[in-house]
């Protein structure tokens, strides 16, 4: 560096961190506006009129998650993978799988791919359980810790699963940190935080340092470098 370069003003993000978090600090501020402004709905009996999909709107935030990790991760890209799918375990016929994984952070490869393709409408994949490095589990407003989840995942042998809310209130993070820390999850994190009675949203880019440094971190533990 040149004795000519400038630093950053006080109290600004180091370049880095803003050029390397800003996919999520953008999806915070489309997902935030889309909430405060939906989709005009009609009721009427036995029909919704103009409401978005539950599962699609699950699946935004859970498939630009999985984007943001892809290119986070790209440094050890000969060797992991990000997909979403389910996991099959280790026996000789992998004969069960495990419930929907939002997001699989594992070795290169798959059993087998739905959809997939140059320009897939889905890309669902069946990956064995052994090469699972960690799960991430997308909730939208996190108001409760599925406690069964965990669970069910280190059935397959997943011991790493995290839990990525799109939103929460920020007076209730730290008990739900801790009811999730409780039920067996590895971390929780989130995009960004409401508070009760206001407008408006809060980021912590705090959090998504801890998060990617949390999910290198398993895949580190089985001896890949970047």
């Amino acid at each position: 560096m040149s004795k000519s370069s400038k630093k950053s003003p006080k109290g600004s993000s180091p370049f880095g961190a803003h050029l390397g978090f800003g996919q999520l600090s953008e999806l915070a501020t489309e997902l935030q506006g889309l909430r405060q402004n939906p989709p005009k709905i009609s009721s009427t009996p036995g029909s919704r009129a103009g409401d978005i999909l539950g599962f699609v709107r699950g699946l935004r935030i859970s498939a630009r998650l999985a984007y943001f990790l892809r290119d986070r991760l790209s440094s050890y890209a000969a060797v992991i993978d990000v997909s979403w799918g389910h996991l099959l375990d280790d026996n000789e016929n992998l004969a069960s799988c495990s419930p929907e994984c939002d997001i699989i952070i594992h070795a290169k490869g798959f059993h087998r791919r739905w959809n997939g393709g140059e320009r897939p409408l889905m890309d669902f994949c069946f990956i064995k359980a052994s090469a699972a490095r960690s799960v991430v589990s997308c909730k939208a407003t996190l108001t409760s810790i599925d406690k069964k989840y965990p669970k069910a995942m280190k059935e397959f042998g997943v011991a790493k699963v995290f839990l990525f809310a799109e939103c929460c209130e920020q007076s209730a993070f730290a008990r739900m940190k801790a009811a999730a820390r409780k039920a067996g999850y590895s971390g929780l994190y989130c995009l960004y935080f409401t508070k009760k009675g206001q407008a408006g949203f809060q980021r912590n880019e705090n959090l998504y340092v801890e998060f990617v440094e949390a999910i290198e971190g398993t895949i580190r533990a089985k001896g890949a470098k970047p």
